[in-house]
């Protein structure tokens, strides 16, 4: 067969296919299914760190830092392994939403100071912040009058004396002469989103497991208003990373029916994770946070 006649080949078999690729929506929907039927798993090769290391440098390099809601790369693996890529990406101080690229909380674009948003949240921030803290901000999200915002702090003792953290999550309002005005915020601990109507859950543990663990008991914590009842019965599969130098464990639960609940705290529930192989001198990192941090040890 002639080059010519390969490529007029090819070509007639792109177009055939190409009614068969799912829509993004429907692709979604086939990741979402397919990640809560089963354990996720991430192995990241050292060439693809590396090339999305490229795509997030050559974006930054070029001022523009993707939002929450903007389409991804089209993908060429299979959609049972998308679950991989694709789940959880984006990060939140809200808990719920609305969700943000974590690049923002490294490059931090920034809100321009002397904007109407601008200047309220400098002049404005939410109590007990003072407009002495403010560094900066980063506009999240805005929607129609609404706008989310990260609040930067300065590296000072008033802003350390104030919060343990050097970023705030706050809502503003805009009023119809234009106008922002603070409608509430606090600390921030950025936290992955939930994309399947579970809640994530921050864990602990009562030992430390050795090298040769192939499974791990821990503490689940539910942190919000339960009316004092343990999650137990509500334990969902926890998410498991395998990567290089870490086991990340992500636990979930289901959320309580809508109602009122008394906030006195509630008991941790324990939960065993069973390993896909031993743990190693692998660290062991709670992967509701962003960056996955290490679990606190309570005997």
């Amino acid at each position: 067969m002639s080059d010519l006649d390969l490529e007029t080949a090819l070509r007639a078999t792109l177009a055939d296919h190409a009614g068969w690729a799912p829509a993004g929506d429907e692709l979604a929907d086939t990741v979402t299914r397919t990640g809560l039927a089963r354990r996720k798993r991430r192995r990241v090769a050292a060439a693809a760190a590396a090339l999305v290391a490229g795509v997030v440098a050559g974006l930054a390099g070029s001022g523009y830092v993707p939002f929450a809601g903007e389409p991804e790369p089209a993908a060429t693996q299979p959609a049972e392994d998308l679950v991989a890529t694709l789940d959880p990406d984006l990060a939140t101080c809200w808990g719920n939403g609305p969700g943000f690229d974590p690049a923002l909380l490294t490059e931090r674009p920034l809100v321009d100071p002397a904007s109407a948003l601008g200047t309220a949240v400098r002049t404005g921030p939410p109590p007990p912040a003072t407009p002495a803290i403010v560094a900066g901000a980063t506009l999240v999200e805005q929607t129609g009058s609404t706008a989310y915002v990260l609040i930067w702090l300065t590296d000072t003792d008033e802003a350390r004396s104030l919060f343990d953290t050097d970023v705030l999550g706050a809502r503003y309002e805009q009023a119809p002469d234009g106008a922002w005005s603070s409608q509430g915020g606090g600390a921030c601990y950025p936290q992955r989103t939930p994309d399947d109507g579970l809640v994530l859950a921050e864990w602990w543990l009562r030992t430390t497991p050795g090298p040769d663990a192939t499974s791990v008991t821990i503490q689940v914590q539910e942190e919000g208003c339960s009316g004092g009842m343990s999650p137990a019965d509500r334990l969902a599969e926890a998410i498991v990373e395998y990567r290089a130098d870490a086991v990340v464990i992500t636990a979930r639960i289901e959320p309580l029916p809508d109602g009122a609940y008394t906030c006195q705290g509630s008991p941790p529930a324990p939960l065993t994770v069973q390993l896909d192989e031993p743990l190693g001198d692998r660290q062991l990192l709670d992967g509701k946070w962003v960056p996955a941090r290490p679990p606190t040890v309570w005997p």
